[in-house]
């Protein structure tokens, strides 16, 4: 079986994983996933061993290592720009 998702289903996968992001840091920091449009297929801290799980389910998927943590920065371009003096 060709487990390699086509681009409807790797779509639908993205879907999945932006509605469920929360959910994934709430319960799997530092593992990765297995994943489909489903849901999770395996989740791991060892990615070998999610391979081999996600494998034998015979199910396309993606794997996202989902981090410990989350930041967000607000960058001011518009200071650091030189400024113009008035003639």
């Amino acid at each position: 079986m060709n487990t390699t998702p086509s681009k409807r289903e790797t779509d639908e996968m993205f879907k999945w994983l932006n509605r469920n992001r929360q959910m994934l840091l709430d319960l799997y920091k530092n593992q990765y996933i297995a994943y489909n449009a489903n849901g999770i297929i395996a989740h791991n801290e060892n990615l070998r061993e999610v391979l081999a799980l996600a494998n034998a389910a015979k199910q396309p998927f993606l794997i996202y290592l989902v981090p410990s943590r989350t930041a967000s920065i607000e960058i001011n371009f518009t200071s650091s720009l030189p400024h113009r003096r008035s003639p």
